[in-house]
């Protein structure tokens, strides 16, 4: 069964993240059809002195012919992508303060952390969650597995930019 949900949370996410090659716009009305209208998600953002803190995010979904000839779906703002890895940390890991590596989006696909931003702010996620790492410099973020059992993410690196 969790195999059922990694792949779906997967899928998803390479949905959001793909480019959208053979997109045709149907509507720009997503509840008519009962869809949802936004997936949220929590960026780690950085200020001019290098300072991370919360932001709330959302994409918004645009109901389009995403995959002919399965009927149309609700697809946000297409984003190249560079990689995607899949990692894993036990429940007593504790990452310290550190950068991201690359700004890059983080699925949550099992266990949970904490993440704590320099202004002293503390969010937990789990299962479902999305979060957008940004802070490419600077002090960074504190990160925290929360849960018993180990976290689990998929990871999908975006493209450096000038």
């Amino acid at each position: 069964m969790n195999r059922i949900w990694i792949a779906t949370l997967v899928g998803l996410a390479c949905l959001e993240l793909s480019l959208n090659l053979y997109a045709d716009d149907i509507s720009d009305d997503t509840s008519a059809v009962g869809i949802a209208e936004s997936v949220a998600y929590a960026r780690v953002a950085m200020n001019a002195e290098g300072q991370t803190y919360f932001a709330d995010a959302e994409a918004k979904f645009e109901l389009k012919d995403f995959a002919p000839p399965a009927g149309p779906v609700g697809v946000a703002a297409m984003q190249p992508a560079k990689t995607v890895v899949f990692t894993t940390a036990d429940g007593d890991w504790h990452g310290d303060w550190h950068p991201t590596p690359h700004k890059q989006f983080v699925f949550m696909l099992g266990g949970a952390i904490e993440i704590e931003v320099a202004d002293g702010e503390i969010r937990r996620f789990s299962i479902g969650d999305i979060i957008l790492l940004e802070d490419v410099s600077g002090k960074g973020h504190d990160t925290r597995v929360v849960s018993v059992e180990p976290a689990l993410f998929a990871i999908v690196a975006l493209p450096e930019t000038p």
